[in-house]
């Protein structure tokens, strides 16, 4: 039976979705340049998205946007070196801190006294950081394949971080090389389209993002976060894939026994890209932390 025309409209995954274009802004803050994207209203949920070859924002979290965003104002950003976001001149050091630093300073040009962190790997250790250094602006914290642990049982580097690091080796990458990543991260490999994976190569090859961002030809440094998450103030929840071949589960247990207010969830049969592979999941879970007194 074909529903009513105004069920049609009110379903989160219409035509009239937010477009990444519409809800496209850029802000100076902390000296730097960065893009996000502004949508939806209600608490605002700033999301942080991961590294590897040509990351950014609405890449990671553009599918959660059309429900998300009917229940929070979503701040989706592109971190410092990264999609729209100023890629030359950063300043050397500890790049975890410095999206921190970055973003902490976003939230005060946009006069917005407190927030929930979403941080999605490289994203997680910036949420952390955030956490530990400006804890009066993050309200709860959500740690999705976090980086910034440290693996208990898996080997380290892990295989996934190996071939993330391999992606510009000679020849260079290609469009099938950007498909092995994107289906490493997935436990569904069925769920990486062609344009997934256009999108995200033309991305890869950006001469600025290729010379500048971390997991370009940059160097950068990481420095291990874990050690000071006993400081995390914040109600957080943890959230992995047990497939996450890039950064194991085990490095979640790591922070849930660390982090005072912690509590965790693993989801069977997923990968690293949680909020994509388990999308109703995922937001269902997330809704009912930030809706719990």
């Amino acid at each position: 039976m074909t529903p009513p025309a105004h069920e049609e409209a009110e379903s989160p995954m219409t035509a009239s979705a937010p477009t990444a274009s519409e809800t496209e802004r850029f802000i100076e803050a902390g000296g730097i340049r960065i893009r996000y994207h502004d949508v939806g209203s209600g608490p605002v949920l700033l999301c942080i998205h991961g590294g590897a070859p040509g990351a950014f924002g609405w890449g990671n979290f553009g599918p959660n946007v059309p429900t998300l965003s009917q229940r929070y104002r979503m701040l989706v950003v592109d971190l410092p070196g990264y999609g729209g976001s100023q890629k030359h001149g950063l300043p050397d050091g500890d790049r975890a801190r410095l999206g921190a630093t970055v973003f902490a300073a976003l939230l005060k040009e946009l006069a917005i006294p407190r927030a929930h962190v979403v941080g999605l790997a490289t994203g997680g250790a910036v949420a952390m950081r955030m956490a530990i250094d400006s804890p009066d602006l993050v309200d709860r914290l959500v740690l999705v394949s976090s980086a910034g642990g440290m693996p208990l049982i898996t080997p380290s580097p892990s295989e996934g971080s190996k071939r993330i690091g391999r992606y510009y080796d000679p020849p260079g990458p290609t469009l099938e090389t950007m498909r092995d990543y994107l289906e490493m991260i997935v436990f569904d490999r069925s769920l990486i389209t062609d344009e997934i994976v256009e999108e995200r190569y033309a991305a890869s090859m950006d001469p600025e993002f290729i010379a500048h961002a971390p997991e370009g030809k940059a160097t950068a440094v990481h420095e291990p976060v874990w050690l000071e998450a006993n400081r995390i103030k914040a109600r957080t929840l943890i959230v992995w894939g047990r497939n996450n071949v890039v950064q194991g589960y085990d490095n979640g247990l790591l922070l849930l026994n660390r982090i005072p207010d912690a509590r965790m969830h693993v989801f069977g049969r997923t990968g690293l890209w949680v909020p994509f592979e388990r999308r109703e999941e995922f937001e269902a879970l997330l809704n009912g932390f930030l809706d719990a007194s």
